[in-house]
């Protein structure tokens, strides 16, 4: 694409096609399906066409993507690639930095862009000849953005030194930032007013005597952290579970599962935070079904139970037994949300046993589990029918289960809808199913 500047006033050749002759509509729906800088460029051709172009970002960009690749075919020179930031400044709240060169980010040095409250730097630490976000681009980050709120750091090689003098952060993530030292921690969490904190994968520097500060920091709701974070000598899991405001503690875990989840549902002392756990969710695959439902069982409390199973290579489904799930039935008895998603059942007996024990149970979610189809509805609503407490129906969600979407037509149901409602609701694109995830969600 040229950048070339065609005069204002240039007429179409007489029967040629111009771009220029569609109405605004039709023009503005073309643009959007550029990237940003490519609309940038486009503007840069014909006023009625920039016209076009800063309607568009007033009503439609808050959220910006920046990459390398976008830039690679007009190749455009420092003073080129400053005017585009500059011209998109006003209308960004938003920034995500995918790859990007980090002196294209040092370009701004010398300017202010106040709008952006929200940061995504996605290095790749792994690539070789470029250079890297070390920690005068965060002091650069000060400069440049002193609205930011919001920070992620993924590939980059910072030790943390200048972290906390991002005063208005009430987020931080950081993602494989393998320089990362453990001096800086107790400033960060002493000065900055945090929400939430997430610090991830390939930071195996940073352990849990590192990560004891965060007691520090009493703003934290939610925190986002790896097992081995946990796992050392020093155990800093009830010291994290008595943080006032935590309402989400979410723990990646590899190989210790049974550990985390032991030292969270069995505290070392009574007034420990397994009375706070009202939700947890797992996704992944055990080994020890068993013994994971026996930890799960002292968290006697939980209104919401998520699991989440992984087919195996050969697409099989792992089987949970009728006396695993009745067990767990009896003990977790105040649940109100089931989602028990990806799994074969050995019959519908187990499950069942939640729909008998729990009387407060408002959702029942069986997505991608087989439960030996339609037998399994009308054995729910029998037990159902004879349940004279219950004061609103039982959602069943069926989503890619060996239930047929056929019987929600049925009559019988459509008699029944005090009782049972069928639905084939999907769950939240924002759930994170990745394998060996533990997230625990706490009542204050």
């Amino acid at each position: 694409m040229t950048t070339t500047t065609a005069t204002d006033t240039a007429t179409p050749t007489p029967g040629a096609a111009s771009l220029l002759q569609l109405n605004d509509d039709v023009l503005a729906l073309i643009i959007w399906h550029l990237n940003v800088y490519q609309q940038y460029e486009l503007g840069r051709l014909h006023r009625r066409l920039e016209s076009i172009v800063q309607m568009l970002w007033r009503t439609r960009v808050r959220n910006v993507a920046l990459h390398d690749e976008m830039f690679k075919r007009s190749s455009p020179n420092s003073r080129q690639f400053l005017d585009f930031v500059l011209t998109l400044a006003p209308h960004m709240q938003r920034l995500s930095c995918q790859q990007l060169d980090v002196r294209r980010l040092r370009l701004l040095s010398s300017h202010t862009l106040s709008g952006v409250t929200s940061l995504e730097w996605l290095g790749d630490g792994h690539r070789r000849g470029r250079a890297r976000f070390v920690d005068e681009d965060v002091r650069l980050l000060r400069r440049v953005f002193p609205s930011l709120r919001k920070l992620k750091l993924r590939g980059c090689q910072i030790t943390g030194k200048y972290l906390c003098d991002l005063e208005l952060l009430s987020e931080l993530c950081l993602d494989d930032c393998q320089y990362l030292e453990s001096q800086h921690f107790r400033d960060l969490f002493r000065q900055l007013k945090l929400r939430k904190f997430d610090i991830m994968e390939d930071c195996d520097e940073v352990n849990c005597c590192d990560l004891v500060d965060l007691q520090l920091c009493p703003t934290l709701e939610h925190i986002k952290i790896a097992d081995y974070h946990l796992c050392m000598e020093s155990d800093i899991t009830q010291q994290l579970l008595q943080l006032p405001r935590l309402n989400k503690l979410s723990i990646y875990s590899k190989n210790f599962v049974f550990d985390v989840l032991s030292r969270i549902a069995r505290p070392s002392y009574p007034t420990g935070g397994a009375r706070l756990i009202e939700g947890f969710r797992f996704s992944g695959i055990l080994h020890d079904y068993e013994r994971f439902f026996r930890e799960l069982g002292n968290l006697r409390n939980l209104r919401r139970l998520d699991l989440h199973g992984h087919g195996e290579e050969d697409g099989q489904l792992q089987c949970l037994g009728d006396q695993m799930l009745g067990q767990l039935s009896t003990t977790l008895s105040e649940l109100t949300e089931l989602h028990l998603c990806g799994y074969q059942l050995e019959s519908p007996l187990g499950l069942l046993g939640f729909v008998t024990h729990c009387r407060s149970l408002r959702v029942l979610d069986i997505t991608r589990t087989r439960c030996h189809g339609d037998a399994f509805v009308w054995s729910c609503l029998n037990i159902l029918s004879k349940q004279r407490w219950r004061t609103q129906p039982l959602e069943l969600w069926i989503r890619k289960s060996d239930i047929k979407p056929e019987i929600m037509e049925s009559p019988r149901l459509l008699d029944n809808e005090k009782h049972i409602k069928i639905d084939c609701k999907q769950l939240p694109n924002s759930q994170d199913h990745t394998s060996g995830v533990l997230k625990f969600s706490f009542a204050r």
